[in-house]
């Protein structure tokens, strides 16, 4: 089993720069749907960590996608990376992690000039804290 897999979009790829341990598989500009349609397949890792949905807009596929995602996810610890300030995605990303127990890594306090994306010293955080999270479970 690998020990860490980042899956989903340009925020997973920007945390996966940081977290030269994990295996990263992203696209800039995946919406959870291409992500279903185009990259899905049964994964397992020790940690697993998801960034999708952000770039779905208000679709109302956006959980569904998101549940057929984390279906196919095997991990002893799941994380899910809350984009900031798009409250749809948010609610749909808590949902589905709720269901799960899967755990929350909050990008907004380290979002750069466009909204979105983290700053570069926002993603070494971010992979600060996947890393600790892991080190702190074993």
């Amino acid at each position: 089993m690998i020990p860490c897999l980042l899956i989903g979009d340009s925020i997973a790829l920007g945390v996966g720069n940081t977290l030269p341990e994990c295996r990263t598989e992203a696209r800039v500009g995946i919406s959870s749907r291409q992500f279903v349609h185009q990259l899905l397949s049964p994964r397992e890792a020790d940690r697993v960590v998801i960034s999708l949905g952000v770039n779905d807009g208000v679709s109302p596929q956006t959980v569904a996608n998101l549940q057929r995602v984390r279906n196919s996810i095997r991990g002893s610890a799941v994380y899910w990376l809350l984009p900031a300030n798009h409250e749809y995605t948010r609610a749909a990303i808590r949902e589905v992690a709720a269901r799960y127990g899967d755990r929350l890594i909050d990008c907004a306090p380290e979002v750069g000039r466009d909204g979105l994306h983290p700053t570069g010293a926002g993603y070494r955080k971010l992979g600060a804290m996947i890393r600790a999270a892991a080190h702190h479970r074993a």
